[in-house]
């Protein structure tokens, strides 16, 4: 038994998609989210840049004692997560990179897999590497589709969205055309737009949210190591770095539940 918090970061709302699968699946958790909206997008920073990033961030969690921290943020899962276990030993960080290329590789017949990402994560080629290591057989395609993260901060991208239908239509346009029968979400931004994604590709491509499989790995981890918490219903804490009552708003619809969120800037990363 372990009644600790877990931590949860992102840089903005992507990573609530990881949040809602770890209330449902531990609903005794305490959680603590932070999303770093003042700072997002992510995906065009540089490796140095993305180090100050997470390192903040883990640092503003870090102060909330936290069990285990699960980096639902799939650009710096993909280039700093070995920065942020060496600077934080004593805590167990998990990223949307390991976990997701399991699934992916049990999930694909036709042994085409693509992979749905922000322009850094695709640079850093971990998510192919990932792959290729546990089946060198899979073929991946990696698709920079890094409009769709600021996309999903400004609330665009239900289905029936125009912005949405066009922005996935145009960024997805050489996935489509590839024709992968999986496809890896792999920015917590892009479930956002998963109605609008299946609806694009058809049912002959199956989609993997990251954030949820990362969610899932995280709860093995706390069962096999006695580390769940008893209690019935956690509480749940909600920061973000941007304006409060934006993120409130925007994460009740995403949550199905209203949440009052509070603003907290990392003195660190003002400069970033």
């Amino acid at each position: 038994m372990d009644q600790r918090p877990i931590g949860i970061f992102d840089s903005g709302l992507g990573g609530l998609t990881a949040a809602r699968v770890l209330t449902e699946i531990l609903p005794g958790e305490n959680l603590i989210y932070f999303g770093d909206s003042l700072n997002a997008p992510y995906g065009t920073r540089s490796r140095e840049e993305l180090t100050a990033l997470a390192t903040a961030n883990a640092k503003f969690l870090s102060g909330f004692d936290c069990k285990a921290v699960l980096v639902a943020c799939g650009t710096v899962s993909s280039n700093v997560m070995d920065v942020l276990r060496s600077r934080f030993p004593q805590t167990p960080f998990f990223g949307v990179v390991e976990a997701p290329c399991r699934a992916a590789v049990s999930l694909t017949k036709t042994k085409r897999v693509a992979v749905a990402a922000t322009d850094a994560t695709v640079k850093s080629g971990a998510f192919a590497r990932g792959i290729q290591a546990l089946d060198g057989s899979v073929e991946v395609f990696s698709d920079s589709c890094q409009s769709l993260v600021a996309l999903a901060e400004l609330g665009h991208f239900a289905a029936g969205d125009p912005l949405a239908e066009q922005a996935v239509a145009a960024e997805l346009a050489a996935v489509k055309a590839w024709e992968p029968d999986v496809l890896l979400l792999a920015c917590t931004h892009f479930p956002l737009f998963q109605e609008v994604i299946a609806g694009y590709l058809g049912s002959g491509t199956a989609l993997i949210s990251v954030g949820a499989e990362a969610a899932f790995s995280l709860r093995e981890y706390l069962a096999e190591n006695s580390m769940l918490a008893e209690r019935d219903c956690g509480e749940h804490q909600w920061f973000t770095s941007g304006a409060a009552e934006d993120f409130s708003a925007m994460s009740a619809k995403l949550l199905g539940r209203s949440i009052t969120a509070q603003q907290h800037i990392n003195s660190e990363t003002l400069k970033t």
